[in-house]
């Protein structure tokens, strides 16, 4: 549709002087501002030759009479339209002066105005000339070229209403049944929705705007409702003619061969019925769950098509130059201020500034580069900061918006927390994060943003349905931590791929930065080749790091256990870790070896491996009885190991050689569940005298520097997901870290001072660890990962096309039970596009499967339960079983599980059902007193708590709310639970359906006792595990459900 905004690159200051406004009966309303001083510099004058030649289609088909002197007619066409006069708006530019003979660049002063019929939608035409009476007749010929694109310029005979008609680059011309005709053929080809048409009436003016799959295509204004539909459906097949000639060209090519259009079938209905299904369409077009609909069909059109949403407007350049002013102003307020004198020169001192040139130049001179910097080169805090102070330099700063992403939430917020205070301004100024649950952007132009993987991900996804102009003002994307190849991280290397060739093609530089310290350069220097198709470019910068002495388990065993320590070998899963890394020889004489048998030990499987909690404690005592001063960082597998380490250090079955009680020492747990304001005290000096443990997982690993941390303790595990595709069960195993991982955390023990490490395991075990862990893509469920790239919906290819397009793409088996899995859950239908349940699903920030157990719930009436059962289904157990006191911690458990159904969620639910109602009351303690009576994570139950607020939130703005409940429940301003949707929250019954629905289809039935047979297996091999039971009915039950 052409645009109804002035296309004119010069756009006008803020600061304008007074103007002047003049207005006769009927004439024209004219506004002037013609100061010299403030004309603007533009590249394209917009002359009589310009309009004539951007018009020719148009011209063509206008009356000469109204092309030689077009000053009248437009005035009566707004009077028809508006009831007011067109207006004109006078400027002065600043062009090249073509006409001068001098060596030297000279410019000239013209005149621009832009006549206006100022309806819902204004009409603008533009118009350049040096005398200001011409450039008002440029104007104005080029708006009366505007209202005859629009079918408006002429109104219908009387004789020959209906008959509009617009004129085509072809030079066919088209009527309204054409027009309709070949919309018809549009939708169909593409598969979309018929076009909504909404109506809107100012006074004796009608205006038609045409929506298909929620965004504006057509327009169509009149003095009549019906003429302005017609115009409306003239004005749509112009424009996308305009965007894509060929569609044209198909539709008459079908049309010669006699296609047609399925026949609409005529119904008749009684008037009640009639008026019922009007109430009800008129309802639901006004609900929330409507208007928010995905804009995007799941079919695939063409580039040209996709590109018809929302453009993206360059901003005003007056306000980029005064921006840009403010930024050198702040910039050089920064270099002159004493007080940030030691900030600035430590900042110098990083090994990434003495590389600044060679970082810079590289960027600048390729679309993606290639930064591996070792640890402690400040390569996540200052290359970002270097790329925007280069531009501020420039005077350019208000053009330079920077987005970062991290793997990890508490990565992103460290370190936007870092840069604000290494730049001396407030976080959210030219600094900002936006993470899960929590967001503080910085001002628009002249930024760095940071955030997760997962948040850039849906920014894009919300681009894309907007239009892809939405993300035309980011000039950087730096992806920090690359080498961890997570499913989002590769996801999103195959999105940046795209985006940097339509960014390309539209001719709007993109620069890719991808950061790690551990990274093999060949696979990405491959994925992303420059125009020549060479690789692209690496920089290397060394860290600055101090030695790191290294201490594996043959190392310091023998001064850990003895003295105080020695009880270490009573504990069965010590001595069998110790046989597994060491051999038996390795123990002391008073162990009796007759309980072991080294070959079996030695035989048993990765999974089946103990971490050896006594042993990681004991060691942690021995580094700080050992030294006087610094922090010790420890890395754990997960929660329960965490929660386990911590429960011994704090009531040890036996002497250690510190008391983790006196005051001189602090625990500090780092772990995605623990609120935010607990996990970033550790970044905060402590007081005087006392010591840090901060019990981690691979949260600790990057990104993240935790001050004076000088000893590193290391389990060498993490938690790992894998998806068996065969079986449909994923499961979450304690594996081995790779020695690139290993690396890593010994590097965060030389962050500040010399440093040690003290890894858990052998130092031939250490050596024979894989260099990389499995990527993620090759390893989890892809379910997910195909619903992301359904939201993304990449133009012109299917899913398995994306997938395959990945830097290393899974196994088709993998893809295809994905694939199989959405079927099952009606995410998908048989044609692989999203069904009306999938789009609504994408909205809901959990798994479909937990997304169709809370929708549901709300359409079942037990929603508060259903939420709670999300949260609870997305998060760790909230339930913790202590080592020492796992029968106490499972009877305190079991009080709580339903009569009559053993599951795990059901359980849960009752004992967090208890938990709120005490803490929404402000019964604080008695809530502490019940999370520690009960062995309940309190941490976790928050953490849910948060998630199902979240998830409510969702669902308000989704519009499920008001469609569950019948509407009518207001605005959902304070995100309460309806009581019409908690009516059913008592049956346990139904909530177990619901349970069900989750798990589909990782389903199995009883084989024995404890074996059970998942629907793709011929033998029984898939066993019960006695920490997690989703759903087990006791009782008679119906065993034909078992075939």
């Amino acid at each position: 549709m052409p645009s109804s905004h002035p296309k004119s690159s010069a756009q006008p200051s803020n600061q304008q002087p007074k103007q002047k406004q003049k207005a006769v009966g009927n004439k024209s309303l004219v506004a002037t501002h013609v100061s010299t001083r403030d004309a603007l510099f533009v590249n394209e004058v917009q002359d009589r030759a310009f309009v004539t030649k951007k018009y020719s289609d148009v011209i063509s088909t206008i009356e000469p009479k109204h092309v030689k002197d077009p000053m009248s007619l437009p005035n009566n066409v707004s009077l028809n339209l508006t009831g007011q006069p067109m207006s004109y708006r006078i400027t002065k530019i600043r062009v090249k002066d073509d006409d001068s003979h001098s060596q030297k660049q000279k410019f000239k002063t013209i005149f621009r105005t832009e006549a206006s019929i100022l309806a819902q939608s204004p009409i603008v035409g533009t118009g350049d000339d040096r005398s200001e009476l011409e450039s008002r007749k440029v104007a104005t010929l080029a708006l009366i070229c505007e209202l005859q694109q629009r079918s408006m310029l002429y109104p219908a005979k009387s004789g020959n209403k209906g008959k509009d008609m617009t004129a085509l680059s072809d030079g066919t011309s088209v009527d309204y049944e054409q027009a309709r005709n070949f919309m018809d053929y549009y939708c169909h080809r593409f598969h979309f929705a018929a076009p909504e048409i909404t109506y809107t009436n100012s006074g004796n003016t009608w205006e038609t705007v045409m929506t298909v799959q929620s965004r504006k295509i057509g327009m169509g204004i009149a003095t009549s409702k019906k003429t302005s539909l017609q115009r409306c459906y003239l004005d749509v097949v112009h424009y996308l003619e305009q965007c894509d000639p060929q569609l044209w060209k198909d539709f008459k090519e079908k049309a010669s061969t006699g296609y047609t259009q399925i026949q609409r079938v005529n119904m008749h209905l009684t008037h009640d019925l009639q008026a019922r299904i009007r109430d009800l369409i008129v309802d639901l077009r006004s609900s929330e769950l409507y208007k928010n609909r995905p804009a995007l069909a799941s079919g695939t059109i063409s580039d040209s098509i996709t590109a018809m949403g929302t453009r993206y407007r360059v901003p005003n350049r007056s306000i980029l130059s005064e921006k840009s002013q403010e930024l050198r102003e702040r910039q050089k307020q920064y270099n002159e201020d004493p007080s940030l004198e030691r900030m600035r020169a430590t900042r110098a001192s990083l090994p990434v500034h003495s590389r600044s040139e060679q970082i810079l130049s590289a960027i600048e001179a390729n679309d993606v580069t290639v930064l591996m910097a070792a640890t402690g080169s400040g390569k996540t805090t200052q290359v970002p900061q270097l790329l925007l102070d280069s531009f501020i330099e420039k005077g350019r700063g208000a053009q330079c918006n920077i987005l970062c992403t991290q793997p990890r939430r508490l990565a992103a917020l460290s370190v936007a927390h870092r840069v604000s205070n290494e730049r001396g301004e407030q976080l959210g100024r030219s600094v900002g994060y936006v993470v899960r649950f929590e967001a503080k952007p910085p001002e628009p132009h002249g930024s760095i943003n940071f955030c997760t993987i997962g948040v850039f991900l849906k920014m894009l996804q919300n681009a894309l349905s907007q239009g892809q102009g939405q993300m035309d003002s980011i000039t950087h994307v730096v992806v920090d931590e690359v080498h961890e190849r997570d499913v989002d991280t590769d996801l999103l290397l195959v999105v940046l791929k795209r985006l940097l060739d339509d960014r390309k093609a539209r001719n709007k530089p993109l620069k890719i930065i991808l950061m790690s310290a551990t990274i093999d350069p060949t696979l990405f220097r491959n994925y992303f080749p420059d125009d020549n198709n060479l690789p692209a470019p690496v920089i290397e910068v060394p860290g600055r790091t101090f030695p790191v002495q290294r201490h594996f388990l043959e190392d310091f065993l023998q001064n850990v256990s003895n003295g105080p320590s020695n009880w270490l070998f009573n504990e069965d899963n010590v001595v069998k870790y110790v046989i597994r890394e060491l051999g038996i020889q390795a123990l002391p004489p008073y162990v009796p070896l007759q309980k072991f048998d080294p070959v079996r030990i030695n035989a048993e499987s990765e999974s089946e491996v103990e971490i050896p909690y006594p042993l990681i404690a004991a060691t942690i005592a021995h580094v700080l009885s050992n030294s006087d001063s610094g922090h010790v960082l420890t890395f754990l597998a997960g929660w329960d190991d965490i929660s386990a380490v911590q429960k011994i250090l704090l009531n040890p079955p036996g002497p250690l050689s510190i008391n983790f009680n006196d005051p001189k020492y602090s625990i500090h747990l780092l772990h995605s569940s623990v609120p935010l304001a607990e996990q970033q005290v550790i970044f905060d000096p402590p007081k005087e005298g006392v010591r840090r443990i901060i019990l981690a997982t691979n949260i600790a690993e990057t990104s993240v520097t935790i001050p004076d941390v000088v000893y590193v303790v290391d389990s060498a595990r993490l938690k790992e997901q894998r998806f068996d595709p065969e079986k449909h069960i994923s499961s979450l195993v304690s594996a081995w870290v790779g020695s690139s991982n290993l690396n890593q955390r010994a590097g965060r023990a030389g962050r500040h001072r010399p440093g040690e490490y003290y890894g858990v395991l052998s130092q031939k075990h250490a050596e024979s660890l894989q260099p990389y862990q499995t990527v993620e893509m090759s390893r989890v469920d892809l379910s997910n990962v195909v619903m992301h790239i359904k939201a993304l919906n990449f133009p012109g290819m299917s899913v398995e096309e994306v997938l395959k397009a990945t830097i290393e793409p899974p196994q088709t088996d993998r893809v295809a039970a994905a694939m199989k899995t959405l079927q099952m859950v009606g995410a998908i239908d048989e044609h692989k596009n999203l069904t009306s349940l999938g789009r609504v699903l994408l909205q809901i920030p959990v798994d479909v499967q937990v997304g169709r157990l809370v929708l549901m719930g709300s359409f079942f009436r037990c929603l508060d339960q259903a939420l709670t059962l999300a949260a609870l289904l997305t998060n760790r157990d909230p339930f913790i079983s202590p080592m020492h006191m796992k029968e106490v911690a499972a009877a305190a458990k079991n009080k709580w599980c339903p009569p009559g159904i053993k599951s795990d969620p059901l359980t849960a639910l009752r004992a967090y059902n208890a938990w709120e109602e005490m803490q929404s009351t402000r019964q604080y303690q008695s809530a502490n007193r019940f999370t520690v009576d009960n062995f309940l994570s309190k941490p976790t139950l928050v953490l849910i708590q948060k998630l199902k607020t979240h998830l409510l939130q969702s669902l308000y703005s989704v519009g499920v709310i008001d469609i569950s409940a019948g509407g009518g429940l207001g605005d959902g301003s304070r995100y309460e639970i309806p009581p019409e949707l908690n009516q059913n929250g008592d049956s346990m019954m139904l909530l177990a359906s619901l349970i069900a629905i989750s798990c589909q289809p990782k389903f199995a039935v009883r084989a024995s006792d404890r074996i059970w047979r998942t629907q793709t297996e011929k033998v029984s091999s898939c066993s019960v595990h006695y920490k997690k039971v989703y759903l087990l009915c006791v009782g008679d039950y119906d065993t034909s459900l078992e075939r």
